[in-house]
Order: structure tokens, then sequence, then C-alpha cells
């Protein structure tokens, strides 16, 4: 791949469940990708998905889907406690009082899913503190750190 290679046009890939794609490869197959931008809890969110030049798979549309049509429990029952938790050293002013107010989702990236666990990661942009929190997941735990930008 040559300077100029980054200026080409990506391919796109249009898939029935995540949409328009670009794809991204490189001369390491496994680290090629697929992003675009989907509609999730009502909103439109990036997406990332780990996959050859065939597309995403049938496993992670599967897992994505579900994802998708679970996720106000997810969010009640796993993400507000998680974040609760882990950002308990916030002062004061910065506590979670309405999570839909103060966080808006930015992203899903999935990894390449052959066997269980499900690796995949959740981007949230904070409208408080005005920076993007990860949180990382295996199937529907969340991994104890939280990555916070900047």
């Amino acid at each position: 791949m040559g300077i100029f290679d980054i200026f080409k046009k990506k391919p796109k890939f249009v898939d029935d469940i995540f949409g328009e794609l670009n794809y991204t490869t490189f001369s390491d197959n496994s680290k090629n990708f697929y992003d675009g931008t989907v509609k999730f809890d009502l909103k439109e969110i990036g997406v990332t998905i780990d996959a050859d030049e065939n597309g995403p798979t049938k496993k992670q549309k599967e897992f994505y889907t579900k994802l998708r049509n679970n996720y106000s429990a997810i969010k009640v029952d796993i993400i507000i406690p998680h974040l609760k938790d882990e950002l308990e050293d916030w002062e004061e002013e910065n506590q979670i009082i309405d999570f839909d107010k103060e966080f808006i989702i930015d992203g899903i990236s999935l990894t390449r899913i052959t066997d269980k666990p499900v690796h995949w990661s959740l981007t949230l942009y904070s409208t408080k503190i005005g920076h993007y929190v990860t949180i990382e997941f295996i199937d529907q735990a969340p991994q104890k750190r939280i990555l916070i930008d900047g």
C-alpha cells in the first residue's frame, strides 16, 4: 500500500442488517473491518465490525440484533450500574442522575465471533464532562475498567 492509497475510495458493502458499510483492509487480514452507521436506540450511531471480505457473519448479525432488541434492559440492568460503580469517585456534581440526558450512545464495535465468549464495546458521549466513555464487554459482562478519552 502506497502513501496515496489512503486517498482511494473505500469499497462499499451493503448488508441486510447493517446497511451500507465501508470496508478497510490491511496486509494482515485479521485486522480487516467494516464501518458505517446504523439506527440503534432511535439514534444514528457508528458501528465497526471485524470481518473478512464476505462481510459480517451470521453470528455477528444475530448478536447485534439481540443487542439492539434488548438494549433498554441491558442499559438499566448492566450499563448504568456499571458506570455508577466505575465512576463512584467522580465529584458529586458528576454523578449519574438521568442516564439518557447525560450519555449519548455513539458507537458499537464487534470483534469476530467464532465461539463464545463474544467481545464487543460500547462508546457513549458524556454530556456532563464532554468526553467519550468506552465500555468493553465479554458477552453481557462489562469489563472492570472503562476508557475515558482525554
